[in-house]
């Protein structure tokens, strides 16, 4: 993905050859990602779980602070190489690697505490957007977590997933400590709580056009009840993607 430049960001891979600038973002993904799930951990770690060897990391740098505002990691067949992909810990993506077809793993998603107006996230999308394109991708899948590990916290959240976003084209199921979504009845979610049960971050995703696989799955070690969403690049919801990425690039 060649860098580029929003404003004051600069938006481009994090060098795998610089062991400075990889602590940074394992830094960042531990203070502000690992810790916002498991307050419990102790302070000053690191989150270096083998992977950012097998994947590549999208960074938006602050140039005037000189601080990484925000990270995405990505992963294709070609990173990869003979090793499983992270998703591959909580869900059965057989199908999909049998058909051949191009997909993007995203995961490790994270902003630090002072961008989060929402302008960090966009810039991390868009640079997906491109990194997908240049490798020519039909399908982005990510695990999408939601705090704990009691999924009936989330009973009509998960219900509402289950009966209106359910990702039909190939067949992905949770396994591991897997749980099914359907929580309650169809005609008794009610949708003013389930959306306030969803993550923004997953609401901005299902208006985009994502879809989610068959089942969740408690991840005890992050301490979170994940689902797996997957976006067909055919079927992105372009009016809002435009919408949300109305941003001056050069």
């Amino acid at each position: 993905m060649k860098e580029f430049n929003v404003e004051k960001f600069k938006i481009r891979l994090m060098d795998k050859e610089n062991k400075d600038e990889i602590r940074k973002v394992q830094e960042l993904r531990y203070k502000y990602l690992l810790k916002d799930y498991n307050p419990n951990l102790e302070e000053g770690g690191i989150d270096d779980d083998g992977y950012d060897e097998y994947s590549d990391s999208i960074l938006v740098i602050d140039t005037e602070k000189d601080i990484i505002a925000g990270t995405y990691r990505v992963a294709t067949l070609d990173t990869i190489k003979d090793q499983k992909f992270l998703t591959e810990d909580e869900y059965d993506i057989k199908e999909l690697r049998d058909s051949k077809e191009r997909f993007l793993e995203l995961g490790r998603a994270v902003v630090h505490v002072d961008y989060r107006n929402g302008f960090v996230i966009q810039l991390l999308l868009l640079a997906i957007y491109h990194y997908a394109t240049e490798h020519n991708c039909k399908y982005y899948l990510g695990l999408c977590s939601f705090h704990g590990v009691n999924p009936e916290a989330y009973s009509h959240g998960f219900s509402l997933l289950a009966r209106d976003y359910s990702f039909k084209k190939y067949k992905i199921t949770a396994i591991g400590d897997a749980f099914d979504l359907h929580f309650v009845d169809e005609d008794k979610i009610d949708m003013l709580r389930a959306k306030q049960e969803l993550p923004a971050l997953l609401r901005m995703y299902l208006r985009l056009g994502h879809r989610v696989c068959i089942g969740g799955s408690i991840d005890h070690k992050f301490n979170s009840c994940d689902v797996l969403i997957v976006l067909d690049a055919d079927e992105i919801n372009i009016k809002y993607f435009n919408r949300m990425m109305n941003i001056n690039a050069k």
